[in-house]
């Protein structure tokens, strides 16, 4: 995942998967933290917000699964297998 640039509150960088529903946030200590079960509107609140430090402790560490991951695992994507139309035949007994 591409991580944006953030630059305010001891924090680097932040980005958002949301397939997995992760929110990966560098900190300027270059720790990178996952939260993990991160929905769409609470990432883009954090991502946009003008104090993404407090936004992170108020919200995120206290609503969310948070821990430490390595710059490896922050870069590597889930590979997804595509999905087909036998797939969903599958899935509904068509098949």
């Amino acid at each position: 995942m591409k991580r944006r640039p953030i630059h305010r509150g001891g924090i680097l960088s932040a980005g958002y998967n949301p397939q997995d529903r992760y929110l990966d946030v560098e900190f300027d200590t270059h720790r990178i933290m996952r939260a993990e079960g991160i929905g769409f509107e609470t990432a883009d609140r954090f991502l946009n917000s003008g104090s993404p430090l407090g936004y992170w402790q108020d919200e995120i560490l206290e609503n969310y699964t948070v821990r430490e991951i390595s710059q490896k695992e922050s870069e590597t994507e889930t590979a997804r297998p595509k999905k087909n139309m036998d797939d969903l035949k599958r899935l509904f007994g068509d098949l």
